[in-house]
């Protein structure tokens, strides 16, 4: 019996054991566990995906394909993997054979890769129906009808100087551009070695924005801001508020009151205008945007965390500590902390959420994240007025949604994380 009974002693499981096999359970926080999980790894290997699978960075621009919808085929202009050291791209675009590539040289050659890209069946002419897909073609309905009005040779299909007024097919006036921008000597002629090699034709998966720039890139890059500002400003909120609570609670008497009425006073404080004052004197920093949102969040937390201590400080193994002539840190720091680590924790995930919410409203606002550089809230003020929304929803759509399912699934966590930590909801 006594072997039995020892037995059942050891095979008990801990609190956390059980805490963590009632969150389990709890389908919606796993849910909402494994979203954050998602984010925080998409927004790790941004840098990778950025360049393997978006092909566009956050900072690029491509001023002729301005507000593509979702899905279109959307031509770069300039494409991250250009081949310098291509030889046969470079003869091929250098039709007279001189070893430089002028202007028109470079815009014949993209054109023909443009118009390739356009041709679904490689006859080397575009119909209606290819027409109907290609970019910018939103802005007409009568295919059949135009094809037939700028059919000049009467083939029943347009070739690449037929469709060049109506597609968005490469011009010279671009072509002109970029090959400023990597003309070295200046002699409007691009060499071998300046030679950046022919765009390769790319999918904008979520369309582009006003400036020509890959919502899905941004949208991605978004995530890393976003988050960090969530997990960062929330970790220094924790440590000034746990910190705080602590120290008011276990003190006790004049300094737990003159403590207190410190966070009475910041709470009658207006929370938003002391943010936005951090910032307007100390510039928008991305780094004082997270200390200047974490500064002003701990209030509550060091209320809660000084309940705790409160309920703990008389209880036996605190007063056995203080017998045994332990320094007050010690007991605080050994004792008292990882007893109130369940409320700690919980309210810790549920004020990323609101963290984040808050920097998304600063942004929106214009006083968060700076371009070229993005948030999810600075991409919904991209697509905030009526006639963008009307027009192009996608702008506001995607980030609303990527931040209305994060702020759903870190508040599941949180609530997961509430009842699995609470002993009355575990089953035996």
């Amino acid at each position: 019996m006594g072997n039995e009974r020892l037995q059942a002693v050891e095979v008990a499981p801990s609190p956390w054991r059980a805490a963590a096999q009632q969150l389990g359970r709890n389908r919606a926080a796993s849910a909402g566990f494994l979203v954050v999980v998602g984010l925080s790894v998409i927004a790790a290997l941004h840098p990778w995906i950025e360049v393997h699978l978006l092909r566009f960075t956050v900072t690029e621009n491509h001023a002729c394909l301005r507000y593509q919808p979702p899905g279109v085929r959307g031509i770069p202009r300039e494409h991250t993997q250009f081949d310098g050291a291509d030889v046969a791209r470079f003869a091929a675009v250098d039709l007279d054979g001189d070893g430089g590539v002028s202007a028109d040289e470079w815009s014949r050659a993209v054109m023909a890769v443009e118009f390739a890209w356009l041709d679904d069946d490689g006859d080397g002419t575009m119909n209606a129906g290819e027409l109907a897909a290609a970019p910018r073609s939103m802005l007409y309905d009568d295919f059949a009808r135009i094809v037939q009005s700028l059919d000049s040779d009467r083939s029943g299909a347009l070739e690449v100087d037929e469709a060049r007024s109506i597609v968005d097919i490469f011009p010279l006036s671009e072509s002109t551009a970029m090959l400023r921008r990597y003309d070295v000597d200046g002699d409007l002629r691009l060499s071998m070695s300046e030679f950046p090699g022919v765009p390769i034709p790319q999918r904008f998966h979520l369309g582009t924005d006003g400036l020509g720039r890959d919502v899905a890139g941004r949208l991605v890059y978004g995530a890393r801001i976003s988050l960090l500002v969530g997990f960062l400003a929330t970790a220094v909120s924790l440590v000034i508020g746990v910190a705080w609570g602590a120290v008011a609670g276990f003190a006790g008497g004049r300094i737990d009151a003159v403590m207190m009425r410190i966070v009475d006073v910041l709470y009658g404080l207006p929370f938003m205008f002391l943010v936005i004052l951090l910032m307007v004197m100390f510039g928008r920093n991305i780094l004082l945007l997270f200390a200047a949102i974490g500064a002003v969040s701990w209030l509550t937390m060091a209320r809660i965390v000084r309940g705790q201590v409160l309920a703990l400080r008389n209880l036996e193994f605190v007063l056995a500590a203080r017998a045994l002539g332990l320094p007050l840190w010690r007991i605080v720091l050994v004792h008292v902390l990882p007893n109130a680590a369940g409320p700690i924790i919980v309210y810790a995930t549920l004020t990323v959420p609101a963290v984040m919410l808050q920097e998304a409203f600063l942004s929106f606002l214009g006083l968060g994240v700076q371009p070229p550089f993005t948030s999810w809230g600075a991409m919904a003020n991209d697509g905030a007025s009526a006639g963008v929304m009307m027009s192009y929803p996608w702008l506001i759509l995607a980030p609303g949604v990527a931040l209305a399912v994060t702020l759903i699934s870190l508040n599941f966590l949180g609530d997961g994380l509430r009842d699995a930590l609470d002993p009355r909801t575990h089953k035996d």
